[in-house]
């Protein structure tokens, strides 16, 4: 377990080669909150909404917090 969390905590920016649910759940939120913080854009959003979100709840909390139509 140990070993699993310094690996997510080493690579929670790095997007490719995502091995399990852990690891996608950790680069959602980690995105959720960039987005948020950071302010960008709406097509920005879209785009990475796109390429990123892979579970369903990531996918609805991205579409509320950002009130997207897709």
């Amino acid at each position: 377990m140990i070993d699993r969390v310094c690996f997510l905590v080493g690579h929670h920016h790095t997007y490719s080669n995502i091995d399990n649910i852990d690891y996608q759940i950790l680069v959602e939120a980690d995105f959720l909150v960039n987005l948020y913080e950071d302010n960008f854009g709406i097509n920005a959003v879209e785009s990475t909404y796109k390429k990123i979100f892979k579970t369903e709840n990531g996918k609805l909390f991205c579409k509320h917090m950002f009130k997207l139509n897709i």
